[in-house]
């Protein structure tokens, strides 16, 4: 079953969600997303959290950042704040622009020690994707490495761009290029023989 995803709005009340308008290509039956949005407008918060946190785990960057939102609020799960900010941190990566300032008034609220814990957690959940070869990982690794991380580690971030770059993933030589004028000559040809070693490992798939 396929199903074609028009857009995304905010909507529902006050709360920060995301709803995605999606037409089922071969039924007439809503898909689990819209199943989701379904519960929250009917306050139906438990259904709501359990679509939410499957496709959250399946690396829907929309639900991980409603899933936030849900831990956040304490609805269909007790509030949560560390694993409002882990989703909220994925779906940043994600590209979904509130999640940065769901992120940013999170991380004010916990001690360094539990954010460390979110970060080793949301580095686990990359590193997975990463190492089944998930080309769309890439750069949201590099990213992690210089926002999330405690220290930015330009080493590690310029080394994942230009593996990105090397594949042929859009925007990533540019953003490559940014990262090698922070690296002393001798951290930039060990981040290029990082990338090198990368790219041998790992047997990328084409381009959809």
């Amino acid at each position: 079953m396929t199903y074609l995803k028009l857009n995304i709005l905010p909507a529902i009340a006050c709360l920060a969600f995301f709803s995605q308008d999606v037409m089922a290509a071969d039924t007439d039956l809503p898909d689990p997303f819209s199943q989701a949005v379904t519960a929250v407008r009917q306050k139906d918060y438990s259904t709501a959290y359990q679509l939410f946190s499957h496709l959250a785990e399946e690396g829907d960057y929309d639900a991980q950042y409603n899933l936030a939102v849900l831990f956040k609020k304490g609805l269909g799960h007790p509030t949560h704040y560390q694993n409002a900010l882990k989703w909220a941190f994925l779906a940043e990566l994600g590209g979904i622009g509130k999640a940065t300032d769901m992120r940013e008034e999170l991380v004010g609220t916990m001690p360094e020690e539990t954010l460390d814990l979110v970060r080793a957690e949301v580095k686990k959940v990359l590193t997975q994707r990463f190492d089944a070869s998930d080309r769309s990982v890439i750069l949201q690794l590099a990213q992690y490495n210089l926002t999330i991380t405690k220290e930015p580690d330009f080493k590690t971030s310029y080394a994942l761009r230009a593996l990105a770059a090397a594949i042929g993933i859009r925007s990533a030589m540019e953003l490559r290029d940014e990262v090698e004028a922070e690296l002393e000559p001798k951290d930039l040809m060990e981040a290029q023989q990082m990338a090198a070693k990368l790219y041998e490992e790992t047997r990328w798939p084409l381009p959809e």
